[in-house]
């Protein structure tokens, strides 16, 4: 099925083919773990869960989200009833909602922490 792979190191947005078998998102955004991230009613972005927590990473933001991500992100779309499907979106809508972010970008995560009483 057709998805988009948006890649920040080389800051190319592609086509790409999934199979439908959730290990290879594992292979296509190079992560150990991955979350899922709802950018529109049916389309979802496959992300690095560790990405902003990884040494040298490059990043980019989602426009419309208004929220940056480390790493290579998978977009797939998912149908009424939760089943992921082929994405609905364009190279040219995507290209539309991402902006690359400098080399020299940092992030630091965001963790709150809670003082037990």
């Amino acid at each position: 099925m057709k998805a988009i792979l948006i890649n920040p190191f080389d800051q190319t947005i592609k086509e790409t083919e999934y199979t439908g078998d959730y290990r290879e998102i594992y292979s296509l955004v190079e992560c150990r773990t991955f979350d899922c991230v709802r950018i529109t009613e049916h389309e979802d972005m496959y992300i690095d869960d560790e990405g902003l927590l990884m040494d040298n990473q490059r990043y980019f933001r989602m426009v419309e989200i208004g929220a940056n991500y480390g790493g290579k992100a998978l977009l797939l779309s998912h149908d009424d009833e939760g089943e992921t499907t082929a994405t609905n979106l364009t190279l040219q809508d995507v290209k539309d909602m991402v902006e690359w972010l400098p080399e020299t970008h940092k992030e630091t995560p965001y963790m709150e922490f809670f003082a037990w009483k």
